[in-house]
């Protein structure tokens, strides 16, 4: 009996039995918990626009370890105009006039087109067309009447784009200057500004814009930003003094109504560190732009399945 015991105190004698917490009651502690959020659950009152709204969880999660974006289905028909950048300032003679394009989806011959509607439509003087040369894609404004000099006001006008004037890089985008070919300048008839340096134009009635339309230029990129209970899920650290983000999705404009993504293409995960996130009880879920400005989605749904890890 003296040697049974005596073993048994051999064999716990270090006291790490007592000391170290027993490891399966922390594994059982460990809960993987997958979520799937889709925007037709939202409260349409309190969020009419499927761009913005608020997920309520089943239950509240405690001590949150991460959060993995593992699968989603997003629109990815985004209008080329959107009525955070449809308008410009245009000066013909003494008359200042405001043009405001049609948000809507547009191809470059389209947007063509709308912009000499627009134009022809605005109380002005002189008759206009746009045309784009079809090898460099750079659009040509004509006043085929022209009896007032013209010019675009991207500079001195309002609205107008924001710079970082210590890194001359655009903080804000409110007008179509960039889809049209043109830059942060005022632009004057009588002038092609293709060449590299402003040179004068074959007539005084005609200008020529700076570099080739560039429809996606904005419109690439759909950032998505997750903020549980005030607290933002920023796992994709961006420069510029641009806002973080969860999420950014790459989209081709116009190639497909909606992209699906999912783990085994694409891996995203929140990890909270140093310490957990101690409580979750709701989910706020926007999809931005690059400026954080919300995209308009033409009210398409969006669903996203996130798995959460968490201890209870």
């Amino acid at each position: 009996m003296s040697e049974l015991l005596a073993g048994t105190v051999g064999e716990t004698s270090s006291g790490q039995h007592v000391l170290m917490k027993d490891q399966t009651k922390i594994k059982r502690a460990l809960r993987h918990t997958t979520v799937v959020i889709n925007s037709r659950d939202r409260n349409y009152l309190s969020y009419p626009n499927s761009n913005n709204f608020r997920h309520t969880l089943r239950r509240a999660l405690t001590n949150v370890l991460s959060v993995e974006l593992v699968n989603c289905t997003i629109p990815a028909f985004l209008y080329t105009i959107q009525d955070n950048w449809n308008k410009f300032t245009f000066i013909e003679g003494t008359l200042r006039r405001f043009i405001t394009l049609r948000v809507g989806f547009y191809t470059e011959t389209q947007l063509c087109t709308e912009l000499q509607y627009q134009l022809n439509n605005s109380g002005l003087v002189n008759t206009y067309t746009v045309v784009q040369n079809p090898l460099t894609r750079i659009i040509t404004i004509t006043a085929t009447t022209y009896t007032q000099p013209f010019s675009f006001q991207f500079y001195s006008g309002s609205p107008r784009d924001q710079l970082d004037y210590n890194t001359i890089s655009y903080t804000e985008i409110s007008t179509p200057a960039r889809q049209l070919g043109f830059g942060f300048d005022n632009y004057f008839s009588g002038m092609d500004y293709s060449q590299g340096n402003p040179v004068p134009a074959s007539s005084p009635g005609i200008l020529v814009a700076v570099i080739p339309m560039d429809l996606g230029n904005f419109l690439t990129r759909m950032y998505l930003h997750i903020e549980a209970d005030g607290k933002n899920l920023d796992r994709m650290e961006r420069g510029g003094g641009r806002k973080d983000c969860f999420h950014i999705f790459n989209i081709v404009p116009g190639e497909s109504e909606y992209i699906n993504l999912d783990r085994v293409t694409q891996t995203s995960v929140f990890e909270s560190k140093p310490a957990p996130l101690a409580r979750m009880t709701n989910l706020q879920i926007s999809m931005r732009d690059e400026f954080d400005r919300l995209l308009n989605i033409g009210m398409r749904e969006v669903q996203l399945t996130l798995e959460i890890v968490h201890l209870e």
